[in-house]
């Protein structure tokens, strides 16, 4: 019986004869084809990745850094609206955990559909603006980037789930990994094509371009239609008995009984978050960390695209050179590292992968510093390189290291309060970093962000010594307590 099972485990992960276990392993870490992904995934990774193809053709033209772009060359706007555009992802995760409860009544997947329609229309409407006054449609354009964002936080929240149930944790940064390379990769091109084709309009093309990016990024919307969560209906049976009902409370079965909670009420929101973080220290102390190391990515942000934009290349023209430093530079980079620090994240803790990560982050934050004090655009961009690297372990470690302090149940509630308070630095961090670029330290602000980074790096490193010390401890007791065992039973 045993073989069997072990012979029918075999067929399914045998490899080719002549060929070494590592050379195998490095195929499948490069392929993105549905045959290298473990037989239980390969549904829902063929549909996601079909969606990762299309859909960010349309998501792309809501990112802070292209938008920012568009707005300070084809709109002139002022810098306090480059920092609210550039904010706008940030807006939108406050609600998180708004998302995160509408979504426990509803099919995961339609949930997200909806959601992505929304994204799709915001950016639709933007060519609206053309028939507005320049001074307005640039307040307007604004709106419907944070309208496009505030939606898209709900998207994030969900998704989280849903790879939490799809993929099995010791695959499942490898295989996020390459769903976001590919989406990445779309987003780059969209973004660059996009300004090349403004370049060429002298602007005026974006009433085009965002409606016809709208138009294939529905493509997409209809390929995730197509996923389906794993055990979706014990998932949604389990969120129908956390309500206080007749009949529920009548069930007796323990996993009723250990999943039972009140009706919530009105508030029950910010409860939660405030519950979470009250009561998991090692979470609170993570999400503060990452709170100040974040914090410095988003008050230079603004001053990076104002000073590109304005001051580094032709203040009305060039708009394919901005966006190639701003954006693409650290997408590309993203896509090609991503798969590099994806194997590392499956192997250690969310702590060590943290502190790993910190090192790029300096190494980018200083280079940016000296680009700027030294108006240099080629250092920029040369920095923007290292803030891809970074970005590659970021996006992993902000949209999966919620996992390693939760169980299955509470990882929506973790992973809301992690948008939530990625929501609240940015709606304050854009601003103070585009206040002391214009009124008071100039580019010294890129110093002042990257002290911020090292702050929050360093955090990350003590608690990655503090864990590892006390496994050690752990370790040592254990062989102890063995020993006096086996001597009183002597």
């Amino acid at each position: 019986m045993h073989r069997g099972r072990f012979s029918f485990a075999n067929k399914l992960v045998s490899f080719p004869p002549n060929r070494s276990v590592e050379v195998m392993n490095l195929r499948q870490f490069w392929s993105f084809r549905a045959k290298h992904q473990p037989y239980m995934v390969r549904h829902s990774y063929v549909h996601e990745l079909r969606s990762a193809t299309t859909y960010p053709l349309a998501a792309a033209l809501a990112e802070g850094a292209f938008t920012s772009v568009v707005a300070a060359k084809f709109f002139n706007a002022p810098p306090i609206l480059i920092a609210v555009i550039s904010a706008a992802p940030m807006f939108g995760n406050i609600a998180a955990l708004f998302w995160s409860q509408i979504s426990e009544r509803y099919q995961k997947v339609r949930f997200v559909n909806c959601l992505q329609l929304g994204v799709i229309l915001s950016i639709a409407a933007v060519s609206l603006t053309w028939f507005l006054p320049k001074s307005q449609g640039a307040w307007v354009f604004a709106g419907l980037i944070i309208c496009a964002r505030v939606l898209a936080s709900g998207i994030v929240t969900v998704r989280s789930a849903i790879w939490r149930y799809n993929y099995p944790r010791h695959v499942r940064g490898q295989i996020i990994a390459r769903i976001s390379a590919v989406a990445t990769a779309c987003l780059a091109a969209a973004t660059y094509l996009g300004a090349k084709w403004l370049d060429a309009s002298h602007g005026t093309a974006y009433v085009y371009l965002y409606p016809a990016a709208a138009m294939l990024g529905a493509i997409g919307i209809w390929q995730f239609s197509r996923i389906r969560v794993r055990h979706e209906w014990q998932l949604r049976r389990r969120g129908r008995d956390t309500l206080a009902r007749p009949e529920n409370i009548a069930q007796t079965e323990e996993a009723n009984v250990l999943n039972y909670r009140p009706a919530r009420k009105k508030g029950s929101f910010w409860r939660d978050a405030r519950q979470v973080l009250r009561e998991d220290a090692r979470f609170r102390e993570y999400m503060r960390w990452q709170f100040i190391s974040g914090g410095a990515f988003m008050m230079m942000g603004p001053a990076l695209f104002l000073m590109v934009s304005r001051e580094m290349t032709d203040p009305v023209k060039e708009y394919g050179l901005a966006t190639l430093v701003v954006q693409v530079i650290p997408m590309v980079t993203s896509i090609i590292f991503t798969q590099v620090w994806a194997p590392f994240f499956d192997r250690v803790s969310i702590l060590v992968f943290r502190s790993s990560q910190g090192a790029v982050t300096l190494v980018a934050m200083s280079t940016m510093c000296i680009g700027a004090i030294a108006d240099q655009l080629w250092l920029i961009a040369l920095a923007q390189f290292f803030v891809g690297i970074t970005n590659a372990a970021g996006n992993l470690a902000w949209n999966l290291g919620h996992n390693d302090f939760t169980t299955a149940e509470k990882a929506p509630t973790y992973m809301a309060v992690n948008v939530m308070l990625t929501g609240t630095r940015g709606a304050f961090a854009p601003f103070l970093g585009i206040w002391l670029y214009e009124s008071i330290v100039g580019r010294y602000v890129f110093l002042v962000c990257a002290i911020c980074s090292f702050v929050g790096q360093y955090g990350f490193y003590c608690m990655a010594r503090r864990e590892q010390r006390e496994k050690a401890a752990q370790a040592t007791r254990q062989p102890a307590k063995a020993g006096v065992g086996a001597t009183s039973n002597s």
